[in-house]
């Protein structure tokens, strides 16, 4: 089961559709009270860093995402939800982040349009068991923050400079794109993340 956290910065909507098409149960969860820690937990993540990082501590999920990490159990960031993953972002220099991937999350540039809405070619940086037939493809892209390539990162793209769009570390995935929003490629590597993460499709079972 997947558990989508519903805490007031993520378009559910669209990610929901991704998950019913590719056959995954879900559930939405306001807080961790009503998360099981046995679950994947997906962190999505729209807007300003410092709205979204404020909205999960008040939540209770903050806390709850830092016990998880410790315990390595699975989670998934997109967007918002990656960069929270970060050291924290220079879009909100006094917030957080969980300190899974290394760095801050700085503004896209120089000498392009900001924010970045739009599709962008990604290329394999890393060799990672969660894609082992992906390599290179286009995917969407709504942001005006992204973290630097870096260790962690399986696959970057560039918009002004070289980012990181998708990264791993341990148990925790993160996409700066939107798959859901990306066509064939984008689900098929949201669908290859979720195997690994241990979810299986219904009609798989």
């Amino acid at each position: 089961m997947i558990t989508l956290l519903d805490y007031g910065a993520g378009n559910l909507a669209s990610l929901e559709g991704a998950l019913e098409a590719l056959g995954y149960a879900y559930e939405r969860a306001e807080s961790p009270a009503n998360a099981s820690v046995d679950d994947l937990w997906l962190l999505p993540g729209d807007g300003h860093y410092d709205s979204a990082q404020h909205s999960l501590s008040e939540s209770g999920w903050w806390s709850a995402l830092e016990s998880r990490i410790l315990q390595d159990k699975p989670l998934l960031g997109i967007c918002v939800g990656l960069q929270l993953l970060a050291e924290g972002s220079e879009e909100a220099p006094d917030a957080p982040g969980l300190e899974v991937f290394p760095g801050l999350v700085r503004r896209l540039g120089p000498g392009v349009k900001v924010p970045h809405m739009g599709w962008s070619m990604t290329l394999e940086t890393r060799a990672h068991p969660a894609f082992k037939t992906d390599s290179t493809g286009w995917l969407y892209f709504v942001h005006s923050y992204a973290l630097d390539v870096n260790e962690c990162t399986l696959f970057s793209a560039e918009h002004g400079r070289a980012f990181t769009a998708i990264a791993a570390k341990g148990r925790v995935l993160g996409f700066q794109p939107h798959p859901e929003k990306s066509g064939a490629f984008g689900r098929r590597l949201l669908d290859h993340s979720l195997r690994w993460l241990g979810e299986t499709p219904q009609e798989a079972k």
